[in-house]
């Protein structure tokens, strides 16, 4: 048996350290599969397991010492740690008064949206049918306070009482368990703008218009007429405005010539007081201008309406004989005559330049 003093010297595992007196050479990398290494103490002999690293562990020189295998997680950055720490929610700290998330009970914008919306028109829609039964303009949350208001007893604005039709009508809707809409038509005007989109808007849908702006709505003929230049007569025109109907009406001379009530001092031709053109007026408009050659009694009959009563009634009504003048439908016809006929229009007949208060005079 060999002597354990004559066996070569290895290192103490459980010292940590190398023998002085052994000789070590140069070592060698460590195998794959380390055989296990034989400590000697004075008292007994024990088998230690090496512990070995993931990657290859540097050569071992005499005088050194070996490192300790650790496995260790990297340390946190301070700066990671205080984010961390700050972006971890209080358990019972009171809740944020502002957030970032849009507010969903339909009664305000989510934040920093009222100052991109600037002046604005909106429509509160009846879920119902889908028609909007209201349109207003605003800046805030002006388009919500009608909602709030409905659902108060009373408001604080002059148009958001109780019993004003606007909340009524959101009560109406909200007592069927259905919701109003909201709807924003037009937004990021001036005031100005939004003022005549909104009056634009209840002139479409229909809905009671801003007195201070005034409805424009009208066919193309009323707009025609309302903006049509105005027709001045010449003091030497002698005329007599017969309106025969209003817009549209079929200013024909066959239907336009019969049944007019003129006095008898009207129809002579020959008095430098009476007319002597038969201005046809539709609407407002001069819509044809005739050289007056006649004027011939209407009798009662398809061009007579029936007197009241049934009896007969003298001749009151005349049907004037005439031919077109190009000169003066030139010079009139498409003209708006509305000033002269007065603030109610609602007689047929208006005399220009003719009677006592209208004598011609040399031009």
């Amino acid at each position: 048996m060999t002597d354990i003093a004559d066996r070569p010297a290895v290192r103490d595992i459980d010292a940590g350290a190398s023998r002085p007196d052994a000789d070590v050479g140069p070592a060698s990398p460590l195998p794959a599969r380390p055989v296990p290494t034989l400590a000697i103490s004075s008292t007994a002999a024990t088998v230690v397991e090496p512990v070995v690293a993931s990657p290859p562990a540097a050569p071992l020189v005499s005088g050194t010492t070996a490192p300790a295998a650790m496995a260790t997680k990297p340390a946190k950055s301070v700066k990671a740690a205080k984010a961390a720490k700050a972006a971890k929610p209080k358990a019972d700290g009171p809740a944020s008064q502002e957030t970032d998330e849009p507010d969903t009970s339909g009664d305000g914008f989510a934040p920093g949206v009222s100052a991109k919306l600037r002046a604005y028109v909106y429509l509160l829609v009846d879920t119902r049918t889908g028609r909007p039964f209201y349109a207003g303009r605003g800046r805030g949350d002006r388009c919500f306070r009608h909602l709030r208001a409905a659902r108060a007893a009373t408001g604080s604005a002059p148009d958001e009482q109780e019993g004003f039709p606007v909340l009524d009508k959101i009560r109406a809707v909200e007592s069927q368990g259905r919701a109003v809409r909201v709807d924003i038509l037009r937004h990021g005007m001036s005031a100005a703008e939004a003022s005549l989109v909104e009056a634009a808007a209840n002139d479409a849908l229909g809905l009671p218009v801003d007195s201070k702006l005034g409805s424009q709505r009208g066919s193309v003929t009323e707009v025609n007429s309302l903006l049509a230049k105005r027709a001045k007569f010449k003091r030497g025109h002698q005329v007599v405005l017969l309106r025969v109907g209003g817009t549209g009406t079929d200013p024909a001379y066959e239907l336009v010539r019969h049944s007019w009530r003129i006095g008898r001092r009207w129809i002579d031709l020959e008095s430098p007081r009476s007319p002597q053109w038969a201005v046809i007026v539709v609407g407002d408009l001069v819509a044809g201008v005739y050289k007056l050659e006649a004027w011939e009694p209407t009798r009662r009959g398809a061009h007579s309406p029936k007197p009241a009563g049934g009896t007969p009634s003298a001749i009151d009504r005349y049907s004037f004989v005439g031919t077109p003048d190009p000169e003066l439908e030139t010079r009139y016809a498409g003209k708006n005559v509305a000033p002269y006929l007065g603030a109610s229009g609602q007689n047929p007949v208006t005399y220009v330049w003719c009677g006592p208060h209208w004598v011609n005079t040399p031009l």
